[in-house]
């Protein structure tokens, strides 16, 4: 997918249409931009929800995530 827009003088473009929604793109979200040699790459950040259930495949055991805690200290 390919498109051309130009930039305003105030160094804004409009994302196209199919794209944000290809994308998720809306208003209020966040993007990031990202210089590689002579080109510029823009990536969505992802909202916290695309996250959920990433580790579920690797079925961790609560009991292997528990920190040994560290014996309390006397003071004098």
């Amino acid at each position: 997918m390919q498109a051309e827009a130009i930039v305003s003088s105030k160094g804004q473009v409009t994302l196209p249409a199919a794209m944000r929604a290809k994308l998720g793109i809306g208003p209020g979200s966040r993007i990031q931009f990202e210089l590689r040699g002579q080109e510029l790459v823009i990536k969505p950040e992802l909202p916290m929800s695309a996250y959920y259930g990433l580790l579920k495949k690797y079925n961790l055991d609560p009991a292997d995530l528990e920190i040994e805690k560290e014996p309390d200290r006397e003071f004098e």
